[in-house]
């Protein structure tokens, strides 16, 4: 009798010692499941503040680019109607006395010199779209001041050339409009507008 209440109680113990030892590894192992839980948590929630870190460096970059091209576009804008103007003047002075005084001549060199600064600044900023109709009213401009330079040095057939530079300045208007609505659609601010006012 003593040998099985020996054996009950060597099974009893040897069951304890089993159980324990399952209770232990399934406790170490519910330790280390929640650590590596955890720890793919913190991961998760490194690579999702990270993402949201890199998608704020891009708003700030795309939202800076956008402002500092929208200053571009407006510098470009007005820096063209100013030689435009200038110009405009200039032909005005032509038609009337067949030259312009010296006080013309500066505000011409002026306003060309300002617009030419702005029209090289805003090719490092304007965007492929708007770029190709830069290049239109650039050109334009540049024809206009050529004639301009010629008109005034005597170097040119005079009434040849005034019908010419008349008949550019008037076109000038379409091409810097062509300027302002692209660079109004690439600012994301409107469609064409139907009608520059003069």
């Amino acid at each position: 009798m003593k040998s099985v209440i020996g054996g009950r109680v060597m099974g009893a113990a040897l069951l304890a010692l089993a159980a324990a030892v399952i209770g232990g590894g399934v406790s170490l192992a519910s330790v280390l499941l929640t650590q590596r839980s955890a720890e793919r948590g913190w991961a998760r929630e490194h690579e999702r503040i990270e993402r949201h870190r890199e998608e704020d460096r891009i708003r700030e970059w795309d939202s800076r680019l956008l402002e500092e091209r929208r200053a571009a576009y407006t510098r470009l804008n007005a820096t063209a109607r100013a030689a435009r103007d200038a110009l405009a003047g200039c032909m005005h002075d032509l038609r009337r006395s067949g030259s312009f005084d010296e006080a013309r001549r500066a505000e011409l060199e002026e306003r060309w010199s300002a617009y030419v600064v702005q029209h090289a600044e805003s090719h490092m900023i304007v965007s492929d779209a708007v770029l190709p109709v830069v290049g239109a009213a650039n050109g334009s401009l540049r024809k206009i001041y050529g004639l301009v330079q010629r008109l005034d040095s005597g170097q040119s057939d005079r009434e040849e050339e005034l019908q010419e530079l008349s008949r550019r300045v008037d076109d000038l208007w379409d091409r810097l409009t062509a300027l302002r609505d692209e660079m109004r659609r690439d600012l994301g601010i409107t469609g064409p507008v139907e009608a520059l006012s003069r």
